[in-house]
């Protein structure tokens, strides 16, 4: 497998995870607001801020534009200069299965072609002008079944492996962002305080951004407590988009991909994710809100991006050495 072909594999499932992140994102916030009074530089702005685009929006926008529902909602949605728009997102994912059509099959690019030609072809457009929440779960709904018509139909080998990899590294870092509005809308969340019904309200809303209300009710009796969200949201190891699935996930497919003739070959990838992993597994919710969540959700977000980056050093630049480059089997730049 080429490397320039590994590495489209990797980009195609992030954008695709990172449309439908967005998408979830927009909407949980729209209906929270619908339950809750806010002051205005509250409502929008942490949207802007856990996106990682308040710069770029700063360098389009006037300051009172991060109070515009509608301005955000489009920037986020369909604004080309965003890299983290749904409409970006979907152009990119589509890019990147024009490179690797034949590994993702007829059923996946047809998939994720339609998808693309509804968003751009204007029946997307009306559905986000005239039922917003139905626009937001029909990207939702898009993300699922491409995702799920890839590993139903695509062996399950280098290809497939890359994509899962791409996905749930992206997945990991866009619910810690997730959790991170919180922090942005409302403060830090305190120990031994009693919560506000505005906080249960947040943390209600940011299960249902999850699709987490119903395993959250599984795992844990009683009203929702920021303590019992967070806990589940990032240390829960069943629930599929907690923080510590993915990442014990991501694990799996690294070892898959790492050759063994060639040990040192995804080391660097290999060792940020295992001790970040096992940094998670030492602590309990109550040792993270003591260190304090939001410093701990930073540091999730920023060592996954430091993985992302060791995984292209490792397996998609051309540069490496070629001793290891002949002799790494499952890689060839």
């Amino acid at each position: 497998m080429i490397s320039r072909v590994a590495e489209s594999c990797f980009w195609l499932h992030r954008y695709v995870e990172r449309a439908e992140n967005t998408a979830r994102l927009l909407e949980v916030n729209r209906l929270f607001l619908l339950d809750v009074s806010l002051p205005e530089v509250q409502r929008w702005q942490p949207v802007i801020v856990v996106s990682g685009e308040r710069e770029r929006f700063a360098e389009h926008f006037p300051p009172e534009a991060q109070s515009d529902s509608e301005l955000v909602q489009t920037y986020l949605s369909w604004d080309e200069r965003c890299p983290v728009s749904i409409v970006s997102s979907a152009y990119w994912a589509r890019e990147n299965a024009r490179v690797v059509r034949d590994a993702i099959g007829s059923a996946g690019w047809e998939t994720l072609n339609g998808f693309w030609h509804w968003l751009r072809g204007g029946s997307g457009r009306r559905l986000w002008a005239f039922d917003r929440a139905e626009f937001y779960l029909r990207v939702r709904h898009a993300a699922s079944l491409f995702q799920g018509v890839c590993q139903a139909n695509m062996l399950h080998e280098q290809p497939l492996d890359f994509m899962r990899l791409g996905a749930l590294l992206e997945r990991c870092g866009q619910t810690a962002r997730m959790v991170d509005v919180k922090y942005h809308m409302l403060g830090p969340t305190q120990r031994g305080i009693a919560e506000t019904p505005l906080e249960a309200a947040q943390w209600l809303a940011l299960l249902r951004s999850c699709s987490a209300v119903e395993p959250f009710f599984k795992r844990v009796r009683g009203l929702p407590t920021g303590a019992a969200v967070v806990g589940f949201l990032i240390l829960e190891p069943d629930f599929p988009r907690s923080v510590l699935h993915c990442l014990e996930r991501a694990e799996r497919f690294l070892r898959r991909l790492r050759p063994g003739t060639v040990p040192d070959v995804g080391r660097t990838s290999a060792e940020l994710l295992a001790d970040l992993a096992r940094g998670l597994r030492a602590q309990s919710i109550e040792q993270i809100l003591a260190v304090g969540l939001h410093e701990e959700l930073t540091r999730v977000i920023d060592t996954t991006a430091a993985i992302c980056d060791a995984v292209h050093a490792d397996f998609f630049n051309p540069t490496i050495a070629p001793a290891a480059r002949a002799a790494a089997t499952t890689i060839e730049p």
